[in-house]
């Protein structure tokens, strides 16, 4: 059986990656510390303990997995961390991804990359440009969008200077249950949980701005756009992962909201604000269509479930 090398594969998306690529793959992964709760429940992962700043770790990881594909998706993503951390958001981001890229080279030059970068490498998006494709201008707002679009970069060089097999991916918004309660919709889920279990002294919850429209996927979909593109992705070129639709964040809370039959207010607070906010921002995925690709899940069906893995935590605590 083939092998896959998934770096961060015990957050958020890689551990939906680990199990949908279980059945066909040989799952291997990199993790820097024993907190691994993501992968509960899901066999047969075989797990390497690496600092993806180290080079000469990296490189022996690859060396020894010898994988048919490496999908990085380690990195530090949080916008708002990266405003209040941008050295090291920028180091960590982008001497990782350098790391992978010449350990591949050295070790397993024919291995498949999935360099995984972001939708927000877009940033100060102007109307005319909307729905975005790969074609569009980047325009980072962030210190995180700014590395992103550094590896993205140095993916496009590395597969035309080195000649390794680089598949660019741009996911925009994506949710799902295990994502880490400092994005969006988690934030919302797990306040409504923590309402519901009487965690809280009021029913309350504190929101940004809810007048934000943003792009967002089930990460369900998001998962089988990388399976397919470490299969048909034309190596250098770059993937938007996208719906091609607006929604907006209050209508994602609403939608959570619905699902409750506690009577919660909401309170607006402004340090929740991010800076630079931008608005309306969606993709055009025609690019990742073309190779077989159709979004399957309705987005209120992943907010269900989100809200359903933290009642479950709430009742953990």
């Amino acid at each position: 059986m083939r092998k896959v090398l998934i770096t961060g594969i015990a957050g958020f998306v890689g551990s939906h990656l680990a199990e949908r690529l279980s059945g066909s793959f040989e799952v291997w992964g990199t993790h820097i510390d024993e907190n691994n709760g993501n992968l509960d429940g899901i066999g047969g992962l075989n797990l390497i303990r690496c600092d993806l700043l180290d080079a000469k770790a990296v490189t022996e990881a690859v060396s020894r997995v010898r994988p048919a594909a490496i999908v990085h998706l380690a990195a530090l993503s949080t916008p708002a961390y990266s405003f209040e951390n941008p050295a090291e958001t920028l180091r960590n981001n982008i001497f990782s991804t350098l790391n992978i890229f010449e350990a591949t080279a050295k070790a397993c030059h024919e291995a498949v990359i999935l360099n995984i970068g972001s939708g927000d490498e877009y940033g100060d998006v102007r109307e005319a440009d909307l729905p975005l494709k790969e074609t569009a201008q980047l325009r980072p707002l962030n210190p995180y969008s700014v590395s992103k679009v550094t590896t993205d970069l140095l993916g496009f060089q590395y597969w035309k200077s080195k000649g390794l097999n680089i598949v660019r991916c741009r996911p925009f918004n994506h949710i799902g249950p295990r994502q880490a309660p400092h994005f969006v919709a988690p934030a919302f889920a797990r306040q409504i949980a923590e309402c519901e279990a009487g965690l809280k002294d009021e029913k309350i919850i504190t929101v940004g701005n809810l007048e934000s429209s943003k792009d967002f996927l089930d990460v369900r979909d998001v998962t089988s756009a990388y399976e397919l593109l470490i299969e048909k992705g034309e190596y250098g070129e770059v993937y938007n992962i996208c719906s091609g639709r607006v929604v907006k964040i209050r209508w994602m809370l609403e939608t959570l909201l619905s699902f409750s039959s506690e009577s919660i207010e909401v309170v607006e607070d402004a340090a929740k604000m991010r800076p630079t906010d931008s608005l309306a921002i969606y993709g055009d995925a025609s690019k990742l269509r073309a190779l077989g690709w159709e979004p399957h899940y309705p987005l209120s069906e992943g907010l269900r479930a989100l809200l359903d893995f933290w009642r479950l935590k709430t009742r953990q605590i």
